[in-house]
């Protein structure tokens, strides 16, 4: 049998306008279908007809949906391997910074990160997670925080002796780079989306909330890497719990993605790729994982901010980003939003 031929980032990007037309337009066709229905039943009961007008609107908005939902649509993205149970992985999803557009924040950007470990190779990940606390911070159970680690607070304090801090800070960074895990980050860099964009969302097909739109960018990275660099793994989330909303809404979106999918990523590679539902954790339930996706958002956003800098840790979370060039702009395991040309290799430097 033919394979059938894959489209190209740039030609997934050129028929972008035409398939959120095509997705709009099943809405606007399902929207008017149940105006009539309320418009029958109105009539039926000898109540006035106030639906006239709205559907009347809703047919001129029809018609201009379908003269834009033409042209060739390339289908959307599928997993080129096909689902292995034996594989698996698990990922652990953080941010820091605001996601908000209008907030007040010396730190300018809004990261999320995911570190993906496979399953296999958490529990020794985690060992040395905690055998590394015990040596260093006097006790495994202590909790890495990322503010704390900056700013010499809580358990990386020491007396105020900086001497012993710096070398815990050189020990923290070997511990990173020995560690075996693959990254995926997407900055914004706020003051710049705003300038560019506005305080709306990028494209008509992604959401309006600045985290559940870098969510989305951050999933279709994940699906992709899981399906090269881990040879069809499946996956377990875990992401820092926020709050009650805050969850919910972050649940929300990851499930909507298997249903819908994005413009570029067909729902059923979602599906495939991901398990069905987000788990969520605190801090206090001292999970390595999201530790580690908590230390590695930091110094993303840092580079993002100042291209031309060395963050702490950049150097060792650089060389877990995942390489691979399935996107217009970066490697898979870095997105920038807005993209400027002064980004273009920033993963190398």
């Amino acid at each position: 049998m033919k394979r059938r031929k894959e489209p190209s980032p740039e030609e997934l990007t050129a028929c972008r306008d035409e398939r959120i037309a095509i997705r709009r337009l099943d809405e606007q066709k399902r929207y008017l279908a149940l105006l009539r229905h309320a418009q029958r039943i109105r009539l039926n009961s000898n109540a006035p007809d106030t639906l006239a007008s709205i559907i009347t609107s809703g047919e001129v908005e029809l018609q201009a949906l379908r003269a834009r939902a033409t042209g060739k649509v390339w289908p959307r993205r599928r997993p080129q391997k096909s689902g292995d149970p034996a594989n698996k992985c698990v990922v652990f999803i953080d941010e820091c910074g605001t996601s908000s557009l209008t907030a007040v924040d010396a730190f300018d950007a809004f990261v999320i990160a995911a570190a993906v470990v496979e399953e296999s190779y958490y529990s020794k990940l985690n060992k040395q997670w905690k055998r590394w606390k015990h040596d260093n911070l006097g006790s495994a159970r202590k909790v890495i925080h990322e503010p704390n680690v900056r700013k010499g607070r809580g358990p990386f304090y020491f007396m105020g002796d900086a001497a012993k801090r710096s070398l815990v800070m050189q020990s923290l960074n070997e511990l990173i780079a020995r560690l075996e895990f693959t990254a995926v980050v997407c900055v914004v860099n706020r003051s710049e989306y705003v300038a560019q964009v506005g305080l709306g969302s990028l494209d008509e097909s992604l959401p309006t909330h600045t985290y559940l739109m870098t969510l989305d960018f951050l999933m279709e990275r994940l699906v992709m890497i899981l399906d090269t660099k881990f040879n069809g793994a499946s996956a377990h989330v875990i992401a820092e719990a926020r709050g009650p909303r805050e969850d919910a809404l972050l649940q929300y979106e990851y499930v909507r993605l298997q249903l819908d999918g994005t413009s570029y990523i067909s729902p059923s590679w979602f599906r495939q790729q991901l398990a069905t539902a987000i788990e969520f954790k605190t801090k206090k339930e001292n999970c390595t994982g999201l530790q580690l996706a908590d230390l590695l958002a930091r110094p993303c956003g840092e580079k993002v901010l100042a291209p031309t800098t060395t963050p702490v840790r950049w150097p060792e979370f650089r060389e877990k980003l995942c390489l691979g060039q399935e996107t217009a702009h970066s490697i898979l395991g870095l997105k920038v939003i807005p993209w400027h040309e002064r980004y273009v290799d920033i993963w190398k430097s």
